[in-house]
């Protein structure tokens, strides 16, 4: 990445504004134009330095439940589990985690959402119908911090 592809990555972590040509504003801002911004993006998200640029919603104050969940899946139906999870619309993050020091039988975390409680328990019985697995809820109790934040234009290289 060279220096402006950092200082638009920095940039954008901020948020776009609100008008009706974003990418062009984000341009002015960074000496540039909006044609140039668009093709640094696309060439990110080409490279995969960019996975996807979207905003970061609070369920809570659109309406929405959710809670982070976790499955013990056999090693040998992990791909399968995670494409059934992956495929619910309220999914926003699945990863394949290694049990802490051995211990933690959960190797499927994921956060789903959905527009009431009762519409959250029925998605995790789908899910453990068509897994044939439990899926155990971790419900938010107090969030500490939602989002993180990379200084790129002050790294090196």
């Amino acid at each position: 990445m060279d220096p402006l592809d950092r200082k638009l990555l920095d940039r954008l972590q901020e948020g776009l504004p609100l008008v009706s040509r974003p990418f062009e504003a984000v341009a002015r801002e960074l000496g540039t134009n909006e044609s140039a911004v668009l093709e640094r993006l696309r060439e990110l998200a080409a490279r995969g330095l960019l996975r996807r640029l979207g905003p970061v919603i609070d369920p809570k104050k659109v309406g929405r439940v959710g809670t982070l969940a976790a499955m013990a899946v056999p090693e040998e139906r992990m791909e399968e589990v995670a494409q059934i999870v992956s495929a619910w619309d309220g999914v926003s993050h699945n990863y394949l985690r290694e049990p802490l020091r051995g211990h933690c039988p959960y190797n499927l975390w994921f956060t789903l959402s959905a527009e009431s409680p009762e519409a959250l328990e029925e998605a995790i019985a789908e899910i453990e119908r068509k897994t044939g697995l439990a899926v155990i809820r971790f419900p938010t109790r107090r969030m500490f911090k939602i989002g993180v934040r990379f200084n790129l234009s002050e790294t090196n290289g």
